[in-house]
């Protein structure tokens, strides 16, 4: 904990700025085109692609909170680990809110929405059993099977195929066990241009493939996993079977992982960021795979470039407006 008083309990600030759990302040010049990533080795990964770096910074108490500020052709960046679950994307994302928008001294918010990029790269699941492993999936919606956003206001205009995946999916089995699931959007700029730069790195079907993600509150039994003498609500040949067999609008679900659907509803439906995700898919519950270690360092590889070009022409594309 640092020195000082912190100002507050709503949104904990610290005399210089600092927030609470990213531990990061204004005066640091945090750039806002940002990579998220669950395992802070991840932000190394991405970092030591950046032409130079100017910032580094780890919470020395919550050390999954860690940063490193660089430069991508000519296009500043930053990469920051969130750790696991949506939980966590939540206080991420909301930190990063404060610190982009709030002026502390002041103690006002600013009248104008910061512009704000953020892509999450990170690693999946997947219940398709024509998908490989070392696939890359690009998210365009995320069903979030936590609870999270029932305590945030839905958005104002819904993406009326959002709406229809959301109904469609509360009609299955896992709808029926867990009737608070809701569908969020990725940003559709995000997720086009993911797509783009992706192909034009030659990766084409079924080494890429965007779809619907599932954001679980768990890695066991909300993904389908049942171990030992843990019982789960739903059998595993009756998860695979909801989540192999939905397709809604022509979006099947092609990934589960445990973060995308509270970034999407917080991050692009009620702050208006530009927001997306690219994962891995490191495991198939359908053929019963994992990927090996040197494969998935290759196949991360990609991945991580794939979205830092992304973010080149998205940031390009966001200053010349």
């Amino acid at each position: 904990m640092r020195e000082g008083n912190a100002k507050g309990s709503q949104l904990i600030i610290y005399p210089d700025g600092t927030l609470y759990h990213i531990d990061l302040k204004r005066a640091d010049s945090v750039p806002a085109n940002i990579f998220f990533v669950g395992a802070k080795e991840r932000v190394d990964a991405i970092a030591h692609h950046f032409d130079s770096v100017r910032f580094r910074h780890q919470n020395k108490v919550r050390p999954e909170f860690y940063a490193i500020a660089g430069m991508y052709k000519g296009v500043p960046m930053t990469a920051f680990s969130c750790g696991i679950g949506v939980d966590n994307i939540e206080i991420v994302l909301t930190e990063f809110h404060a610190l982009f928008e709030y002026d502390h001294t002041a103690d006002r918010w600013s009248d104008v929405p910061k512009k704000v990029n953020i892509i999450r790269v990170g690693t999946a699941g997947t219940s398709l059993k024509e998908l490989p492993i070392g696939a890359i999936a690009i998210s365009k919606y995320s069903l979030g099977l936590d609870n999270l956003c029932v305590y945030y206001a839905k958005p104002i205009q819904r993406d009326a195929t959002a709406e229809k995946i959301e109904q469609a999916f509360l009609k299955t089995s896992i709808g029926a066990i867990n009737p608070l699931s809701y569908c969020s959007t990725a940003t559709a700029i995000v997720a086009e241009t993911l797509e783009k730069k992706a192909q034009e790195c030659g990766e084409k079907f079924p080494m890429i493939v965007s779809g619907i993600t599932t954001a679980s509150p768990g890695f066991f039994a909300p993904e389908g996993r049942s171990i030992g003498r843990i019982k789960t609500a739903l059998s595993f040949d009756a998860f695979i079977s909801d989540i192999a067999g939905f397709n809604e609008c022509g979006f099947k679900i092609v990934n589960h992982e445990m973060e995308t659907s509270g970034l999407f509803r917080i991050g692009n439906e009620l702050l208006g960021y530009n927001v997306g995700a690219i994962c891995l898919i490191l495991d198939n519950l359908a053929s019963d795979e994992m990927i090996e270690k040197k494969r998935a360092d290759e196949r991360m590889e990609k991945c991580i470039y794939i979205a830092l070009e992304s973010m080149v022409e998205l940031a390009n594309e966001e200053a010349s407006k």
